[in-house]
């Protein structure tokens, strides 16, 4: 696997916010969206066995007993998953996943975050559709009330966060503007999103 890190924090962002996290940033992305805050998980990591990951985040685990992993990246789906994902259910975590919908992997997951992105054109695959456990929009100019629905037309069980763009001055002015619209026309299940790591100054 091309790993780009291994680390702990918490998880800042979605219906999980808050939780004790161990990320494992997979390396690569053919998307390679301009308001990225992680590019240098596009091409920047090492080469690792699954065995090598497991054990890092077991190391994580002693000192933090109950913590979830989080997969993340870059785009995870665009490496092979399925041994890690085994080995982790195999060790009773709760594992998740942050992807951007494109690319579709049968896991044992515990929690599906997909992020579809505008330069995809919020393209989600459908083998997510049943999966899916909350979806995650960056706020630019190309998101509106249409995509939103379109989304929101697949399901209604799973929230909707609307997520500041961080390469916007006016962020939040703009998220919450569209999070207006969005209830003038009654979207259901739509939440205004954070992003608590980037609050308390951690990674």
């Amino acid at each position: 696997m091309h790993i780009n890190e291994i680390f702990w924090s918490v998880q800042g962002e979605g219906l999980r916010t808050g939780f004790p996290s161990i990320f494992v940033r997979l390396t690569g992305c053919t998307l390679q969206c301009s308001y990225c805050d992680t590019r240098e998980a596009w091409t920047q990591g090492k080469k690792m066995d699954v065995n090598e990951v497991i054990f890092k985040i077991e190391k994580y685990r002693k000192v933090y007993p109950n913590s979830q992993v989080v997969i993340t990246g870059g785009e995870p789906m665009e490496q092979d998953l399925s041994i890690m994902v085994r080995d982790l259910k195999e060790k009773k975590y709760f594992v998740s996943i942050e992807t951007n919908g494109i690319y579709f992997q049968d896991l044992d997951l515990d929690w599906w975050t997909i992020s579809p992105k505008d330069i995809g054109d919020f393209y989600i695959a459908a083998d997510f559709f049943d999966k899916m456990s909350e979806v995650k929009l960056i706020v630019n100019e190309d998101l509106n009330t249409e995509v939103i629905k379109k989304i929101r037309d697949i399901r209604c069980d799973f929230p909707i966060f609307l997520q500041p763009n961080c390469l916007d001055q006016n962020k939040y002015r703009r998220t919450y503007e569209l999070y207006q619209e969005c209830q003038q026309r009654g979207i259901q299940n739509l939440r205004l999103g954070s992003q608590l790591h980037k609050i308390f100054k951690v990674k």
